[in-house]
């Protein structure tokens, strides 16, 4: 099957031309294409925050062990000078990971957590059965408890809070620069 390239300022899609065909999509003159590029350029931010998750150090022995869907290596260096060379490891992939290196009862960190969650849609099992995982409400992301409900007194007393959707009471942690903390705290009673 033939496809087109379709290159936007941030992305890439490949379509069958039959798709192409039957879409909104058409061609226009220069001038037009020239303006429309121009302003969705405009409009995008000037920097992005992306987040890698890396296994560094030495690889080779354990390299069958790590995820092979994707054994993509990174040379990068941070702003302090650091110079780094690691594999990319699916923040989905990180705690099973995690246990194939002999890591199996340790956490992520609080702040580690959060960020996955917030930015992946990471989830993560918590003590006493209680997933971590992120919900939209309202289209808005939430960091929710699953499976909490029955410590909701002690939960609410930390920080936490109760909304009531589709007739159930769920539990969530505020998403703001307090989110690490109160995680912690919520990983300390479960725990």
């Amino acid at each position: 099957m033939l496809r087109v390239l379709l290159v936007r300022p941030q992305k890439e899609t490949r379509v069958i031309v039959e798709q192409l065909n039957s879409s909104t999509w058409r061609q226009v003159s220069a001038d037009t294409f020239v303006a429309a590029w121009s302003t969705e350029v405009e409009t995008l931010p000037k920097f992005t925050t992306d987040y890698l998750h890396l296994v560094t150090g030495i690889l080779l022995p354990i390299w069958k062990i790590l995820p092979q869907h994707s054994s993509r290596v990174f040379r990068l260096q941070t702003s302090d000078g650091q110079k780094i060379l690691g594999r990319v490891v699916n923040a989905h992939d990180i705690q099973t990971v995690r246990e194939q290196l002999g890591l199996k009862n340790k956490l992520l960190s609080p702040q580690e957590l959060v960020s996955l969650v917030l930015n992946e849609g990471y989830s993560q099992q918590l003590p006493g059965g209680v997933t971590l995982q992120r919900s939209y409400i309202a289209a808005e992301p939430r960091i929710e408890l699953v499976n909490a409900i029955s410590l909701a007194e002690r939960l609410l007393a930390v920080g936490c809070f109760t909304e009531i959707i589709n007739w159930q009471k769920r539990l969530f942690i505020p998403v703001s620069d307090k989110a690490p903390a109160i995680l912690a705290t919520v990983i300390e009673i479960l725990g």
